[in-house]
């Protein structure tokens, strides 16, 4: 590549301009220290357009730079008549020799060639020279990552929200969306508790006509995932049974019921007895643990419990 190897000045590096940015890292201290000991080794790449010079790759360097106060930083200048494709691939290999990308940066990898090169061959050439996965599905998969607002993009990489859960939280109205983004952030759940909640919510909000940043604003779920004093595991076990008590009120009343009654049984713990599931049909399962004749002998006295309850079971 021809490069004109010139000294740039701070203030005409446009780096609000993310066009071409793939980083996700904002952390300067190390670059900082490196370029205060023994300079800048490898010098950003722009691109002088529209009086000012476009940042094609080196937005951390750049960002290094200014925070040392350097009033001439070395740059690396592009003809103007680069193609936007050129300056995708410079961008997208400038990040991915260096490292392994994150799931958002090859998000926003994918969305550059996809931008500049659709579904070209010209496009699978420069996924596969920069080291990207070459997987069509695992593309169509990532690519809405890059779109996504970046506090979605944040909780991806910090793990508060799973990418299949943010993936369908993104297909929501932008309020419903960033509300359950802020929602998954303040709980901090697994995938499955994290699927779990999101189906029981948006099917409320269908049920009730009612838009899901609406529902997560009632005082009630509000108060829970607002308590600051409120350990994680806590919120979540209370969000669980306040949402299926909102989704499935007559079987929650029901389990209420059931579990009251079996507690004033004060059964011993070597004795389960599960209903049907959603209360729905007559089989119950009991199970007994037990290590000898003698523990089983002793639970005769709990068998008979239940089946002297007038209520718990059905005839």
């Amino acid at each position: 590549m021809d490069f004109k190897i010139a000294p740039g000045s701070p203030d005409r590096i446009e780096t609000a301009d993310h066009t071409f940015k793939i980083t996700t890292n904002t952390d300067q201290t190390d670059l900082a220290l490196s370029i205060s000991a023994i300079g800048l080794l490898q010098p950003p790449v722009l691109i002088h357009r529209g009086g000012t010079d476009t940042v094609v790759c080196g937005f951390r360097r750049i960002a290094a730079c200014k925070a040392l106060n350097i009033a001439s930083i070395p740059t690396r200048i592009l003809p103007p008549d680069t193609s936007d494709i050129v300056c995708t691939q410079i961008a997208i290999s400038d990040n991915s020799f260096q490292r392994s990308l994150n799931i958002v940066e090859q998000s926003r990898a994918y969305a550059l060639v996809r931008r500049f090169a659709g579904r070209s061959p010209t496009g699978s050439k420069i996924v596969q020279s920069t080291g990207l996965a070459c997987s069509q599905t695992a593309m169509d998969r990532i690519l809405p990552v890059a779109g996504m607002p970046l506090s979605m993009q944040d909780a991806i990489l910090d793990g508060s929200i799973a990418l299949p859960i943010a993936l369908q939280i993104n297909l929501l109205d932008k309020n419903d969306a960033l509300a359950l983004g802020c929602f998954f952030r303040q709980i901090s759940t697994g995938l499955n508790i994290q699927r779990e909640l999101l189906a029981l919510i948006t099917e409320i909000s269908h049920r009730d006509d009612m838009p899901v940043f609406r529902l997560m604003e009632q005082i009630d779920i509000a108060a829970v995932v607002g308590n600051a004093d409120m350990p994680a595991p806590q919120k979540v076990r209370r969000l669980r049974m306040m949402l299926k008590a909102k989704r499935y009120p007559e079987v929650s009343k029901a389990e209420s019921l059931y579990n009251q009654e079996v507690k004033l049984l004060q059964l011993n713990p070597r004795v389960q007895l599960q209903p049907p599931r959603f209360f729905e049909g007559n089989t119950y399962r009991l199970t007994l643990t037990v290590d000898s004749r003698r523990q089983l002998k002793s639970l005769l006295w709990e068998l008979e419990k239940l089946v002297e309850h007038p209520n718990l079971l059905p005839e």
